[in-house]
């Protein structure tokens, strides 16, 4: 990660469009060639982003997502700007829509088979040993080809083997926090989403998820089905 003095931060910025921005200044902007530029602030004196910053993390994990064969935006830079308390990742972004975006467009019967896609989707995650805490509808892309791609990676951790049954519960949960997902994945869904995760993970694992969001969003939900042939 190199350095980048506060000066070459705002020619960079030149010509770019703010994307996403808070009470601090622009957090995501794409930038005049069309790569995205991901700016992380330090908030705290001491914290884990001096020793780890995320823009290095987010560059770790796009890697190695993709040899993983999870599709992942291709980092093109990392840097910090010491001035500010800021690192940032530039990365060429992926095409595609979010789940969250795409799925409000759907009729309810092309829903059904999608949440079990992304059922299917959240299975192999798992048993690829990717715990990606913000695993949410709004972080998931629709790529033109139809498969599915991560963005956001900076809050994850692959371990390289499955993970625990405790650890899928607890990332079910993250996910549920958002309420327009949890109405499509926790109610409306729910066994589509059981059924596409059953098949890649087993019942077990399954039924632990099952119980994550029984326990997140308390429903006269349905089992788990049983493992798919």
């Amino acid at each position: 990660m190199k350095a980048l003095p506060e000066e070459a931060l705002a020619q960079l910025l030149v010509g770019s469009t703010t994307i996403e921005e808070d009470g601090f200044g622009i957090k995501v902007a794409r930038l005049g060639d069309g790569s995205f530029l991901k700016l992380y602030r330090r908030k705290r004196l001491l914290s884990s982003a001096l020793w780890q910053p995320p823009a290095a993390r987010f560059a770790h994990n796009a890697a190695r997502l993709n040899r993983l064969g999870i599709r992942a935006p291709d980092v093109l830079d990392t840097f910090s700007v010491p001035e500010r308390q800021l690192n940032g990742v530039r990365y060429q972004p992926l095409p595609g829509d979010t789940l969250r975006n795409l799925w409000q467009q759907l009729p309810a019967a092309e829903l059904a088979q999608e949440v079990e896609k992304f059922g299917r989707f959240l299975g192999d995650l798992h048993d690829l040993g990717i715990y990606f805490r913000s695993v949410h509808l709004g972080n998931v892309l629709q790529l033109p080809d139809g498969l599915l791609a991560l963005i956001d990676l900076s809050d994850m951790q692959i371990s390289g083997r499955p993970l625990p049954l405790w650890k899928r519960k607890r990332n079910v949960r993250h996910m549920l926090r958002y309420q327009q997902d949890a109405q499509w994945l926790a109610v409306q869904h729910i066994e589509d989403l059981l059924r596409g995760y059953t098949s890649r993970a087993g019942a077990a694992a399954a039924g632990a998820l099952a119980q994550a969001i029984r326990a997140q969003c308390p429903n006269d939900l349905p089992q788990a089905p049983s493992k798919s042939p």
